[in-house]
């Protein structure tokens, strides 16, 4: 079974996140969490195993100093799935 990766993140983080992450979505919390549920629900269908992955604006930027990759949405979605253990 394959496992997908999400980001667990607080609205007050996803409006950080917003500020400093090029390309994240700029969707209101509620929408964002609201689609995110979407996108889980459709991989269950699949028979994929959803794995949330707690991350916070702080880790995330330390990741991109210490690898020197740029703060972008493919670059969070790394971080979310190696942070997961993926």
């Amino acid at each position: 079974m394959a496992i997908q990766y999400f980001a667990k993140v607080t609205a007050s983080d996803h409006e950080v996140l917003q500020r400093t992450v090029k390309h994240y979505p700029l969707s209101s919390y509620a929408d964002w969490h609201m689609k995110e549920m979407s996108r889980m629900a459709d991989w269950r269908s699949r028979r994929h195993a959803i794995k949330m992955v707690p991350v916070t604006p702080e880790e995330f930027e330390d990741y991109c100093k210490k690898k020197g990759v740029p703060s972008d949405i493919i670059t969070f979605k790394a971080f979310v799935c190696e942070k997961g253990g993926g």
